[in-house]
């Protein structure tokens, strides 16, 4: 289960998380929604263990993750975590097959069976034609594919996604979120993703929503 309790944060004093509490058990699919600047993005953030908060708690079976030391919270986010970044978080000198394998270079294992589910994942979102190009030959909503692909590609347990749709056409749309309601259901994955489409979010078990810091 995850947890998150009474978490702060402000930029330049201003305030963005606001005493936010949420509790999220294991293998379900919640969708996050909230207007632009409500602080969805910074919630899922600390969430993941990249932010830390200026105050509260963000515990993963019971142990908050921010007492971690930095090597801990490397591993934690290495082998626990599939992150779908808003800006795709693609290496732009790697191509597209070793930009899916990387996390397998971050302390994730690589096997046959890994590089199969790759492939696996890649046909289902339609970019396994492309893992010989680079980020910049590839359109933003392919490059976003691959950031998904990259995110299961090694089963986390949990799964967060930020926009995980906004650059796709609504055909493919339908395909990437057919894909993690699949996941979730068949592997129990948990899945966390912050959207501002009522459609999207219509594919998770529940809806949260946010609004100017906080949680309703």
């Amino acid at each position: 289960m995850i947890s998150v309790e009474n978490i702060e944060k402000s930029y330049n004093s201003e305030k963005v998380l606001k005493n936010a509490s949420l509790k999220i058990e294991d293998s379900e699919f919640v969708s996050i929604m909230g207007k632009s600047g409500s602080g969805k993005s910074t919630l899922i953030s600390i969430m993941g263990g990249f932010l830390a908060p200026d105050s509260g708690r963000v515990l993963y079976d019971g142990k908050d993750i921010f007492k971690y030391n930095d090597s801990q919270l490397s591993s934690f986010r290495c082998t626990k975590i599939g992150f779908v970044f808003q800006a795709f978080g693609l290496i732009p000198t790697l191509n597209v097959m070793d930009n899916l394998l990387l996390p397998s270079t971050l302390g994730k294992s690589q096997s046959k069976e890994q590089r199969e589910y790759i492939l696996e994942l890649c046909k289902a979102l339609e970019i396994d034609t492309m893992l010989k190009k680079y980020p910049d030959e590839l359109s933003g909503g392919q490059c976003q594919r691959v950031a998904i692909v990259r995110a299961l590609s090694y089963e986390p347990s949990v799964v967060i996604l930020d926009e995980p749709t906004g650059a796709l056409d609504s055909a493919m749309e339908k395909k990437v979120m057919e894909l993690l309601v699949k996941i979730n259901k068949e592997k129990g994955t948990t899945i966390i993703q912050v959207t501002h489409s009522e459609r999207v979010a219509s594919y998770g078990t529940r809806i949260i929503k946010i609004n100017d810091g906080e949680i309703a």
